[in-house]
């Protein structure tokens, strides 16, 4: 099983769409963790996202571009995504974001985009 907790192993205050946003915006989550996580998962395993431990909540620019951008920059398929993703949380007010994390993944539109990354040069 493999675990990967938001807020004490990427960012205590994950926030913002792309890497020019600042510290723990989505797309380093995604770039720099997620895809590392899942590309290391054994078949038919899955990843336990710590939602809440450390971390206050999540921005819906930063849960899009962050889990939803796997699928539009098409690293993978949203029913496979959502079949490797489990999440965990003891704080019931994280059941939301969960939902929305589930939502904006069906909704996401395979291989739509074609991927810049916006970290300036030399960074």
């Amino acid at each position: 099983m493999s675990i990967f907790n938001i807020g004490k192993q990427f960012s205590d205050d994950p926030q913002g769409r792309f890497y020019k946003d600042g510290q723990g915006s989505g797309e380093e989550f995604r770039e720099e963790y997620l895809r590392v996580k899942l590309d290391e998962l054994k078949a038919n395993e899955q990843l336990t996202i710590i939602l809440d431990d450390n971390v206050d909540g999540y921005g819906s620019s930063f849960l899009t571009e962050g889990f939803a951008g796997m699928v539009k920059y098409g690293y993978i398929d949203k029913d496979t995504l959502l079949s490797k993703l489990k999440f965990s949380y003891s704080d019931d007010d994280f059941a939301f974001y969960e939902k929305k994390i589930r939502q904006y993944i069906s909704e996401a539109i395979f291989n739509s985009v074609n991927y810049v990354p916006t970290r300036p040069l030399g960074a």
